[in-house]
């Protein structure tokens, strides 16, 4: 299908009018696209991490211990940094349309195999290697929802919609984690409601993968948005070798990826760290996950709002880090001790409002650090250092736990199943919070990079001034751009034109 074709099947511009001056134009269709790929994650998350909410419950439906549930997180993990290297070279070589269609495929079928390995006659022995086999196709898809949010917003938004779209779509995946952690318990109370909770989590995917099929025609609009969007990124080879020689982008991957490591991590043991001490599934999953992540949308649209108008991204990444840890030394410090629910949820939430945003910021400054590197090349390499980083860690930290009687006074983990292993998560909580300081500390006071885009974008403008290309008529922001030792920029409003 050529490129007109496909501009009239997708509806890109109904009664496009071509206005004097104008050089870019901004479609509609970015906000289905945007819409498409936030459902996709959202799906992605429920199945990465359905288990973890019930990890006793799920332990006792497939007759296996709660470590072999966590390792249906940590196989998301696994897949994604092999996957992740296809996922970069794939986005940026062939662009957006065959990696959401190919993503939302793989999570459907991973998904419809996982409400298989539940189905009622299906051999006892079956069900564990069906429901792996399910969420390692789900885990393959992961790479390509997670890294095309950045691609997505540099080649279809203007520079003062570029943080927020980027943010919308990948807080979508943190989204979807809270939506598992509140439904799961709700769905599933108890071992017989496994299926049911599968079925309904799978909805979404049905949802997006017929909107990935049907409306996702094409990788970038016909007219770029902005002056970065116009101008092709660097081969994905070349891109690779250029990474490796920017020192900044490296510690940037180390730290941004130690926080994505920490959410999974917390994610993924928060109610085996809590439940010995008497907090059940419910308070573990729908109220813990809900201060979670819900305060972290919260946090991730407002600092996606300040990023887009001052493009101050190093200072908003520093100071949301830094809050971040300190929540989370709170919640390590309480959390083995009983009748604290609202310390713990605050604590929780103060993580989410200020840690979130962390990722999707990070993605947008790792564009700036190493621009014109494809943007799915540095976003993705980065969420590959937080996946390793989160394998280790829950490997690390299981191993850490201390096994304690099933008859602990105040446990409700194990829901009276005398086989199940219940363990003291104490001591990994520590070494967690312990390692998100050391990180916190490095990145806050060594990292300093430039603004490649921004100043690229700048350049580009200046010499379409001195050209005679009147300064009012781009889409992009037109204006002075200061740029500060610490890389800050300003801006001022610029015009849009939307189609």
């Amino acid at each position: 299908m050529d490129l007109d074709k496909m501009e009239e099947t997708c509806n890109y511009q109904s009664n496009q009018q071509i206005i004097a001056n104008s050089e870019y134009t901004l479609y509609k269709r970015r906000w289905y696209l945007l819409t498409t790929l936030a459902l996709l994650n959202i799906s992605n998350a429920l199945q990465w991490l359905a288990f973890a909410p019930v990890a006793y419950t799920a332990a006792e439906f497939y007759s296996t211990n709660v470590n072999i549930i966590n390792l249906l997180s940590v196989v998301f993990m696994i897949v994604g940094i092999p996957c992740g290297i296809f996922a970069t070279w794939l986005l940026d070589t062939f662009g957006l349309r065959l990696s959401i269609i190919m993503s939302a495929w793989l999570n459907f079928i991973g998904s419809l195999i996982r409400i298989v390995s539940a189905l009622p006659g299906i051999d006892e022995g079956s069900r564990i290697p069906l429901v792996f086999v399910g969420s390692v196709l789900a885990a393959l898809a992961q790479p390509f929802m997670l890294f095309a949010p950045t691609k997505l917003a540099a080649l279809w938004f203007p520079e003062n919609q570029r943080a927020i779209a980027n943010m919308i779509a990948t807080m979508c995946n943190p989204l979807g984690i809270m939506l598992a952690g509140i439904l799961s318990p709700i769905l599933a109370p108890d071992a017989s409601k496994i299926l049911f909770m599968l079925s309904i989590e799978s909805i979404p995917g049905i949802l997006a993968v017929v909107m990935a099929t049907v409306g996702v025609c094409s990788s970038q609009p016909p007219t770029p948005p902005s002056a970065s969007a116009e101008s092709p990124s660097e081969p994905f080879l070349v891109g690779v070798k250029a990474l490796f020689r920017n020192k900044a982008y490296w510690l940037l991957a180390w730290a941004v990826g130690g926080g994505i490591g920490l959410f999974s991590v917390l994610t993924t043991l928060l109610s085996q760290m809590l439940c010995p001490w008497g907090y059940d599934d419910n308070f573990a999953g729908v109220v813990c996950t809900a201060a979670l992540i819900g305060a972290g949308l919260v946090g991730g649209i407002g600092a996606g709002i300040i990023v887009d108008n001052t493009k101050r991204y190093i200072r908003v990444t520093k100071i949301c880090y830094v809050i971040a840890v300190l929540a989370l030394i709170a919640f390590s410090v309480m959390h083995s001790y009983p009748n604290l629910q609202v310390p713990i949820a605050v604590s929780l939430g103060a993580f989410g409002f200020f840690g979130l945003p962390v990722y999707p910021i990070g993605n947008e400054l790792s564009v700036e650090t190493t621009y014109p590197v494809g943007e799915a090349t540095s976003s993705g390499i980065l969420f590959m250092f937080g996946q390793l980083q989160g394998i280790l860690l829950v490997v690390i930290l299981s191993a850490l736990g201390q096994k304690l009687p099933n008859d602990f006074p105040g446990q409700v983990c194990t829901a009276g199943n005398p086989d199940i292993e219940v363990y003291d998560m104490t001591i990994p909580a520590y070494v967690m919070t312990g390692y998100a300081v050391v990180v916190m500390l490095v990145f806050v006071l060594v990292f300093r990079t430039r603004y490649r885009r921004l100043e690229a974008e700048q350049a580009k403008t200046q010499d379409s001034s001195e050209e005679g290309v009147s300064a009012e008529s781009p889409v992009h922001e037109n204006v002075n751009v200061t740029t500060k030792p610490e890389g800050t920029a300003f801006y001022s409003s610029g015009t849009l034109t939307s189609m």
